[in-house]
């Protein structure tokens, strides 16, 4: 996800086929993540808090995973089985990120045998 581009609520009411159209579109996203694309995880997340009432942004962002989806398709996970077998730890978080509540979003990455695990 882009982090230039801040997501704000659409300050007008979105009509009822652009609302059904992107949580559709946000549906499919959160059952590809469930099994297999836990990388895009965040953006859906993040763009799902908009399914009630999205605008042009959010459909742009929606349309970008997408693009990102068909170029990465032959990606995956990797583990060697001759690599030291320890396990890595990474961290971090940033400052009142959110614009709107000032919260704070953090994020974790465990990884053995070179490949991720959580």
């Amino acid at each position: 996800m882009d982090s230039y581009i801040k997501l704000e609520p659409n300050k007008e009411q979105a009509n009822k086929e652009q609302i059904k159209l992107y949580q559709m579109l946000i549906g499919s996203l959160l059952y590809i993540i469930l099994g297999t694309r836990v990388d895009i995880a965040y953006a859906v997340i993040k763009l799902a808090r908009y399914a009630s009432n999205p605008n042009n942004i959010h459909f742009t962002v929606v349309k970008r995973i997408y693009k990102y989806l068909k170029g990465t398709k032959d990606y995956g996970i990797t583990y060697y089985k001759n690599k030291n077998h320890f396990i890595s730890r990474y961290y971090d978080a940033d400052y009142a990120g959110d614009i709107k509540t000032a919260k704070s979003t953090s994020g974790y990455l465990i990884l053995y045998a070179g490949g991720i695990i959580s």
